[in-house]
């Protein structure tokens, strides 16, 4: 389950949060690839490379087309140590499968009314993306490593989210796919 961090005026993306969960034992592990300084993006971009290399045949699950496409927009500023075309073709976009199939009483489909319909709330209830980029530029300018830890908190709760947006939905959907 994977969500980025980025400050789109600043051409910038300062976090690639992942969310690893093996089927086999249910453990998850949240994997935060920061760039703690503006002139680190390159570094976490390659870190990342290295976490998907990991799991070479994992779906990589996110919610929206943002994703995708700042993983293609990286490789072509920083290049690739993998193989971008086959890590995007594992890529499965939640908020698209979840509008394709579902109609829920929710006032938006982006991933908080949704997630929160379905029981999730966020550790910080008004942490938002445009809040992220304030604390990182907070962070950035005062070293205060508490802005650092909101920054990844609401990025885990995003990853979060996703998973149990993509499990509700999984589970929604099985009693179809089960025959008598």
């Amino acid at each position: 389950y994977f969500d980025s961090e980025a400050a789109p005026e600043k051409d910038l993306v300062y976090l690639h949060g992942s969310l690893a969960v093996e089927s086999a034992t249910g453990t998850e592990t949240f994997i935060p690839l920061v760039a703690e300084q503006p002139e680190d993006e390159s570094r976490a971009w390659q870190q990342f490379q290295y976490v998907v290399a990991e799991y070479p045949t994992a779906p990589v699950y996110h919610f929206c087309p943002y994703e995708a496409q700042t993983v293609r927009r990286l490789a072509k500023v920083y290049g690739s140590i993998i193989d971008i075309e086959d890590l995007l073709s594992r890529f499965v976009d939640i908020h698209q499968r979840v509008t394709a199939a579902v109609v829920l009483p929710v006032e938006s489909y982006a991933l908080k009314p949704i997630a929160r319909w379905m029981g999730f709330d966020w550790r910080d209830e008004d942490a938002n993306g445009a809040q992220s980029i304030c604390w990182y530029d907070n962070w950035v300018k005062e070293c205060d490593r508490a802005y650092l830890d909101l920054i990844l908190r609401y990025n885990e709760d995003d990853c979060r989210a996703t998973y149990r947006v993509k499990q509700w939905l999984t589970d929604f959907a099985k009693p179809h796919w089960e025959h008598p």
